[in-house]
């Protein structure tokens, strides 16, 4: 039987949610079935800050990958073909004929990231417009502009996390789009847990997330200052990559008398070993619609460490979910976390339901028959 051919189309291998999704797909998906390749729009070694992280572990999975300046190879006019042009008015050749022979070699193509979109659609076919999906990674209230140079009277085919109720007010703005569900979920391997939820000094909190203006983290730091009224010596440890100068972190820091408080990591090979050997109390992170807003959330569940979180959507109220608790009130999100922090049967049971959600709602091995089916059929039995 002949595999259905996959394209998977993303930015580049930095280490960041849309790309561990991407990872997460090729690590699970049925090769007998289907083969999976990777077009990257940047080259390697294109940031001097983020690695590659991703590029040598899909290698090692066998993905075939391309670069968007491999397959992009402009087709230029001969002299006689802009003579002709020029006097008779022939027809130039596609200068961009490369790049669409390219996407015709696959069954389906999935943009993974809606800000991709823009950008990877301008020089395709209809009929290769019409076997792309579109696979959103944001949320209009991160960044509500990636869907700005989205016509939103045309069709398009979302893949997201979003469930009913949620895609909606996602997608509000376009008129004629098909949705399908596919929940983030990861490969759970982790066996060690944390056992002891006694209330130890110095209290220690931890966020994993890269440091960007996309993922602010003034309310954390805000709550930090408030705890630290109560528990003087109380720490905030910062995980991911980034300059906390250049990113405006260290700012706040210094603002609010918390440079004592506050500790950079820097970026952790493996987060469930850090939070473990740390011995974290607590972990914050980013949520929207009432769940976690990423796989570092997913991860830290299965090492049975409570989470709280901040809710970047402003909808938790209506996506309430007491698996998580989330809140966009400084002062609610402050006595949740001491709560947590104070009570051992409360970070005990807590811990133990968000351990619970993860085991049967974000096990990928339970979902990605999803997006098997999805690619095995034709177009004309989507639906």
């Amino acid at each position: 039987m002949q595999r259905v051919k996959i394209l998977f189309v993303i930015s580049e291998f930095y280490q960041s949610g849309a790309n561990r999704y991407t990872y997460e797909i090729d690590k699970s998906i049925n090769k007998d079935l289907i083969q999976l390749d990777i077009l990257a729009w940047h080259p390697l070694n294109n940031s001097s800050v983020w690695d590659d992280f991703y590029y040598q572990k899909h290698k090692d999975l066998g993905a075939k990958i391309y670069f968007l300046d491999e397959i992009d190879k402009i087709t230029n006019p001969t002299l006689k073909q802009r003579i002709d042009f020029k006097l008779f008015k022939k027809p130039l050749p596609n200068e961009r004929l490369n790049y669409q022979n390219f996407m015709d070699e696959y069954d389906k193509i999935i943009i993974v990231g809606e800000y991709m979109y823009p950008y990877v659609q301008r020089w395709m076919t209809d009929k290769q417009r019409a076997k792309t999906f579109i696979s959103i990674h944001n949320s209009i209230f991160q960044h509500p502009e990636n869907y700005n140079k989205f016509n939103k009277k045309e069709e398009y085919r979302f893949i997201s996390s979003f469930e009913e109720g949620m895609f909606q007010n996602e997608l509000k703005e376009f008129e004629n789009y098909t949705h399908y569900f596919f929940p983030l979920s990861i490969n759970i391997t982790n066996t060690i847990f944390k056992s002891d939820y006694s209330l130890t000094k110095p209290i220690k909190i931890g966020i994993f997330t890269r440091l960007s203006f996309t993922k602010p983290l003034d309310p954390f730091l805000y709550a930090l200052q408030s705890i630290c009224e109560k528990y003087p010596s109380a720490q905030l440890h910062i995980y991911g990559n980034g300059d906390p100068v250049k990113e405006g972190v260290m700012r706040i820091v210094e603002q609010l008398d918390l440079k004592d408080n506050v500790f950079f990591r820097g970026h952790q090979d493996d987060l469930i070993h850090s939070a473990l050997e740390d011995n974290l109390n607590l972990i914050w992170l980013h949520g929207y619609y009432g769940v976690p807003g990423g796989f570092a959330g997913f991860d830290i569940c299965t090492t049975k460490i409570p989470q709280v979180f901040w809710d970047f959507s402003v909808s938790s109220d209506q996506y309430s979910d007491e698996r998580f608790p989330m809140y966009h009130v400084l002062s609610k999100f402050v006595s949740k976390s001491l709560e947590v922090i104070e009570s051992e049967h409360v970070a005990k049971d807590l811990a133990a339901v968000q351990y619970e959600y993860i085991e049967n709602e974000k096990d990928i091995k339970k979902f990605i028959h999803i997006l098997e089916e999805l690619f095995m059929n034709k177009m004309g039995e989507i639906g």
